[in-house]
């Protein structure tokens, strides 16, 4: 797949309903005043598939330690309060910019594609969808499709990143923006900041380096988008591995053989 060349000028936002994230990277973007966000589409939840093992306090205990249970559990009553409140303020921010948005089930919905298709993006962001974009939507955009990251490329390819990086005892990790070319973290890179992994990382903890690396890496590369210097550089998913979410055999593993800590 080819990537246009071209000072960019409109950007299209496709993010997952309820993702924390989105408020706090949504003030970088905006910060482009040179930059029209042409709209935002939050994509809603599907619901997962019942699990056989993992789903029980005990088997839950057993995957984070009865510390990290309780103070999970503890986060996740505030998250569920904190949501609304949150999503209310990200959607006024939205209003006060005129910036439309809307929620939608499927990325690759054909009316979906046709209202992104009338508003003409030059580019089409992608912070954390979990859904594949499929040939007709990653074409729209004159430039292309963008997807932000949360590892280091091409070693570190999928979901819970930050999680394999620890279960694998890697020295270090990164964060990551690439085009995207249909197949999962596999499209030419375009920014990338790598930075060792400390002794006694936590999961969290990893997980929140990444989240504040995350800004001022994709400021950096709205910049370069937008004044048309980006050279991708293509990589071999070859060389490294595509990860999915852990099964409850590696969960436990994790803390109980490898010594992993979540919090």
């Amino acid at each position: 797949m080819a990537f246009a060349a071209g000072n960019m000028k409109s950007l299209f936002v496709i993010t997952q309903h309820g993702a924390d994230s989105v408020v706090d990277l949504l003030p970088t973007i905006l910060a482009k005043t040179d930059l029209r966000v042409a709209g935002v589409a939050f994509l809603t939840w599907r619901p997962a598939r019942p699990r056989q093992l993992g789903h029980t306090v005990l088997d839950r205990i057993r995957i984070y330690g009865i510390r990290a249970w309780a103070i999970r559990q503890v986060l996740g009553l505030w998250g569920r309060v904190r949501l609304p409140l949150r999503a209310y303020r990200l959607r006024a921010t939205l209003k006060a910019h005129a910036i439309p948005w809307f929620t939608i089930d499927d990325v690759n919905d054909p009316k979906f594609l046709d209202h992104v298709r009338r508003l003409g993006p030059d580019c089409v962001l992608c912070i954390f969808a979990l859904q594949r974009f499929g040939p007709e939507l990653l074409s729209i955009p004159r430039i292309g499709c963008i997807n932000l990251h949360l590892a280091h490329l091409p070693e570190c390819r999928g979901l819970h990143s930050s999680f394999w990086n620890l279960y694998n005892g890697e020295r270090e990790s990164g964060v990551s923006i690439h085009f995207m070319n249909g197949r999962w973290d596999a499209g030419p890179i375009i920014a990338e900041r790598r930075f060792p992994i400390s002794p006694g990382e936590t999961v969290h903890s990893l997980d929140r380096k990444k989240l504040e690396i995350l800004p001022s890496l994709l400021s950096e590369t709205l910049d370069a988008l937008m004044e048309d210097r980006v050279i991708p550089r293509e990589h071999d998913p070859q060389r490294g591995a595509y990860y999915s979410v852990p099964s409850y055999q590696a969960l436990v593993c994790f803390r109980k053989e490898r010594g992993g800590r979540w919090l």
